[in-house]
């Protein structure tokens, strides 16, 4: 099983919301094209929050039935402009069922597929994040509260996926995050402490788009490969995470 990512698909719903305004013409057209001739039904895909425009899950079944059509077994998490997505984790797997290719979502859990054990939240905008444009594709104030309370839906993920390593031999770590836990300012966040202390294989985050992609922290640090897969930046194809299987021995999981 080869693993996947993708952020950032940015669905329509319902509603209709197009995204030519940002220079993503005939989207999510372009994106249904490389996913289907990139991934086999065999492969996994994590796809890194903002998925959908929709506002409430009345909203969404076109969008989620959209990714169902695609190839590939999915893990989703939530975005910034994920507002259908609720705080009910019951809720979320009644709205998924239907879906049968939506094998996992991250709501204060990990997910399992295939070899690959993977933790992750939202996050938010950190006080250590460089100056960057906000506005509807732009970037989140810094919120105190919303830090916290993303920090310990994160580390509720990551104790889910460290009994996992436990319960299953061979697993190989993997953290998946919408906004990044870090900048090319380098500026340690409590997102990066966390993430460091568990020591997955790879992280991969979305959320930057346009000009603040020079924000990312890209390639290995401190052992951790770290990839943006937010769609515009990575030409709108799903991209295999650089990830290799080094199972129950990988730093981060059990002994």
């Amino acid at each position: 099983m080869r693993l996947f990512a993708i952020g950032d698909t940015h669905l329509p719903s319902t509603r209709g919301k197009t995204m030519d305004r940002f220079g993503w013409i005939g989207h999510p057209q372009p994106l249904a094209e490389a996913w289907d001739r990139t991934l086999s039904p065999d492969d996994a895909i994590i796809v890194a929050g903002d998925i959908s425009w929709a506002t409430k899950p009345t909203e969404v079944a076109d969008d989620l039935a959209w990714l169902d059509a695609r190839p590939g077994k999915k893990i989703l998490l939530r975005g910034n402009h994920d507002y259908w997505w609720g705080d009910s984790a019951a809720k979320l797997r009644r709205l998924f069922e239907p879906y049968r290719s939506i094998v996992g979502f991250l709501q204060n859990s990990a997910a399992t597929v295939g070899p690959y054990v993977v933790a992750g939240s939202r996050l938010w905008t950190t006080a250590e994040a460089p100056p960057m444009p906000g506005g509807e594709m732009g970037d989140e104030p810094s919120d105190g509260q919303l830090v916290e309370r993303e920090a310990r839906r994160l580390s509720l993920s990551l104790d889910d996926a460290r009994r996992k390593l436990q319960e299953t031999q061979g697993l190989t770590p993997v953290v998946a995050v919408h906004f990044p836990p870090l900048y090319a300012n380098q500026k340690p966040t409590v997102f990066s402490d966390l993430i460091e202390a568990f020591r997955p294989a790879v992280c991969v985050y979305g959320h930057l788009h346009g000009a603040d992609h020079a924000r990312a922290v890209t390639g290995e640090r401190d052992g951790i490969v770290y990839q943006l897969v937010a769609s515009d930046a990575v030409a709108f194809t799903p991209v295999p995470v650089a990830v290799t299987l080094r199972g129950r021995n990988r730093p981060g999981g059990p002994p």
